[in-house]
This record gives structure tokens, sequence and C-alpha cells, in this order.
């Protein structure tokens, strides 16, 4: 049995029928002793109507079990319902750590575990448990800040390496200075990248939220992607329902558009198709895609997904789902709806 809570309620109830058998079995063996020693005719000759024979003695000590058994049936489930509110009584501070353990995340590892009433044996648990969030918060947070300091210091260093090869593409080879060009350029979008994940986690960015229609920014952004679709002689189809008003950063819900799309048109292949749908409460984006049997997905969307799981923990209304299936992948964006008046919207 898996349950704690269950094996105490049932440790206490088997206790308690031990307890009680014992006392009935006892009571049998008492009353049947005196009732022998008192009113056995054999050994205490007097008047025939104050004497038992042991076949009524036993009958006598019989239905007082009978009785006993009756009484203590309903005393049995009010004790185990009892067991069991005590059992959950008793661990109820561990769901409450649990609960609080859940709720955690990068930017509040140090606020520490709190119980209003906290017994003696979960009272050094709890500090183990506090000491251990602490470290880790610190870990992490000099881990982020190696990191945005190690992004920062290389930006200026790829930046003046692409302004040299732009300046001396005369002097080499027209092909290699466009590999230089590209190589470079993907070493300052991953070091970007891994900037803005330090920022976010350390609870730098803070959102600037407002009321916006998200059709018009996804086709800005899908626009883009259409012109590097069709160069891989690929097509890239949107279907966008006008008047997605939601409540967002601008910035953010571009940047998490922006590195689905660039990961589905990175390791996906095929066509690739986008829909941008108005539901009754909320605005559903779903980007799909083919993909291919050589590596999975999830061995392949590392530092993207780490951006998009840093800007949606700025953005707690956001939900993200992805779906997989045999040949295909399936991003699925959820963001609550906002109402506009007519008036509002021109």
């Amino acid at each position: 049995m898996r349950s704690m809570r269950l094996r105490l309620t049932l440790w206490y109830g088997i206790g308690f029928i031990a307890v009680s058998a014992a006392y009935i079995f006892l009571l049998y063996f008492t009353v049947e002793t005196a009732l022998l020693q008192k009113y056995d005719g054999r050994r205490h000759p007097g008047p025939a109507n104050t004497s038992l024979t042991t076949a009524e003695v036993h009958e006598v000590a019989a239905s007082l079990v009978r009785s006993a058994l009756l009484w203590v049936s309903p005393v049995v489930l009010v004790a185990i319902a009892g067991g069991y509110w005590l059992a959950r009584q008793s661990l109820r501070p561990i769901a409450n750590v649990n609960r609080q353990l859940q709720s955690k995340n990068p930017g509040n590892l140090g606020q520490p575990i709190s119980l209003p009433e906290v017994d003696l044996e979960f009272r050094d648990l709890l500090r183990q448990l506090n000491d251990l969030l602490s470290r880790l918060d610190s870990s992490f947070a000099e881990m982020n800040n190696y990191a945005a300091k190690v992004a920062h210091e290389l930006r200026t260093p790829l930046s003046i390496m692409r302004l040299k090869v732009e300046q001396a593409g005369e002097r080499i080879a027209p092909e290699l200075a466009e590999e230089l060009e590209n190589e470079l350029h993907r070493l300052t979008h991953v070091v970007d990248q891994s900037l803005l994940i330090a920022r976010a986690e350390q609870g730098r960015i803070l959102p600037r939220r407002s009321v916006f229609d998200f059709s018009s920014a996804i086709t800005e952004v899908v626009a883009d992607f259409q012109l590097l679709a069709a160069g891989q002689d690929r097509k890239f189809t949107l279907k966008s329902d006008a008047g997605c008003w939601v409540s967002a950063d601008p910035r953010h819900l571009r940047q998490i558009a922006h590195t689905l799309l660039t990961n589905a048109l990175k390791h996906g292949s095929g066509d690739l198709t986008v829909r941008l749908k108005r539901h009754p409460h909320s605005v559903v984006l779903l980007v799909s895609n083919r993909i291919t049997h050589t590596a999975h997905p999830e061995s392949t969307l590392g530092l993207g997904l780490r951006v998009v799981a840093a800007l949606l923990r700025l953005e707690p209304q956001v939900r993200l789902q992805r779906r997989y299936g045999s040949d295909y992948h399936a991003t699925l964006l959820r963001i609550p709806l906002v109402e506009q008046t007519p008036s509002f919207q021109t």
C-alpha cells in the first residue's frame, strides 16, 4: 500500500480490533468462570432455582459476547474513521510542504518553506529543506550571473569580428565571407538568447503588458519566415482569425512566436502551417510541421525552448503545449482573450 495515510489508518484499525477481540475473549472467560463457580449446582448444592447447568452458563456467556460484538462493531467503524482523520491531520504538514515545493521556480528558490505549526519531528526536516533551497538559489544565481557576464563579454568581440569580415569582403573569397558572416550571425544569436535566458531567470526583465491585436503581430512575424521557407522550397501557410485581442507584453509574445517558428523551420521538414484561432475565452496559436526521423525533436529544441520557458514564467496566463506524432510535431500556445468594444478597436 503506497499511501502512508491509509497505512496508518489500517494499523490503527487492526490495533483497535485486536484490543477489542482480546477484551471480549477475557470478558467471556471471566464471566464463564464466575458463573460456573457461583451457580454450578454440582459444586454448590442448593435450591434448584439458584443453580445453572454448564450448558446454561455457556449460553449466558455467549449471549454476553454477542451483545458485546453488537456494540463493538459500530465503535470499531467510528474508531477507524477517527484514525483516518488523525492520520490526515498528522500528515497535513507534509502535504503543505509538497504544495510549497511544487510552486518553486528559479525566481523564488530563496523563499523558505514555512509551516504555521510544526512538530519537533518535522522541524529538522524543514530546516534541512530550507538550507538546501538556499544553497540551490545561491548556486543558480551564480550560474546565471556567470552566463550573463560571459554572454555580455562575447557580444563585443563578435560584433568586431563581423565588422572586420564585412570590411575585408574584397580581400577574401565571397563564399568564405558569406560562410563567416553566417557563423558569426549564428554565434551572436546564441549569445543573445543566452543573455535573454539569464536576465529572465534573474528577474531582471519586467513585463510591460498591454492590450494588442495578436493577429496583426503574428502576421508580421510570419511574413519574414515565409521568405525563408520560400528559399527552401517549402510552403508556409498562415490562417488567422481577426480581432485576437490579448493582454501581455508584445515583445515576449513576439519572441515566443519567433522562437517556435524558428524551431519549426529549422528542425522540421516539408510544409509548415500556422493557425491563429479565436475561441470564446482564449486565443490559440497552433504551429505544426512534419519532422524527420533522424533525430527526435526533444534532443534538438534546447536553447530555443529555454528562452520560451523563461518568457512564459513572465507571462503566467499563457499556456504552452507540445504534441508529437509519428511524423509530425505541433505546438499550441493558448492566451486568454480580451474582449474589446468596437470603439476601442477602431
